[in-house]
């Protein structure tokens, strides 16, 4: 099964990392708002199969219309939200899936 089918298939329960919690209350995104929206739609940006800590991936979701970068690693019946972040228009193309080269 592909990335996106894994993590599609496990936010039925997500279990929120203290390090997302925070990023999230630091940039005003809602817990249940995120939630919804990744349960509705998002890209997948990056995927990190040799995660140390287990397989993960960067996805792109709209919060409220606000894109927000999200790293997710999802296991069996849950997925971990590992941290969250509004992705920097310096750092990344106009549709925040693409890393601007240096």
């Amino acid at each position: 099964m592909a990335i996106v089918e894994r993590i599609k298939a496990s936010l039925r329960t997500i279990i929120w990392r203290r390090h997302a919690r925070r990023e999230a209350e630091d940039e005003n995104i809602s817990e249940s708002m995120l939630e919804d929206a990744l349960r509705k739609e998002f890209v997948l940006v990056e995927h990190y199969p040799q995660d140390p800590y287990g397989e993960s991936a960067l996805v792109l979701v709209l919060v409220d219309g606000k894109p927000v970068q999200v790293v997710l690693s999802p296991r069996e019946n849950l997925c971990y939200l590992v941290t969250i972040y509004v992705p920097d228009p310096a750092r990344w193309d106009p549709t925040f899936t693409r890393r601007k080269r240096k």
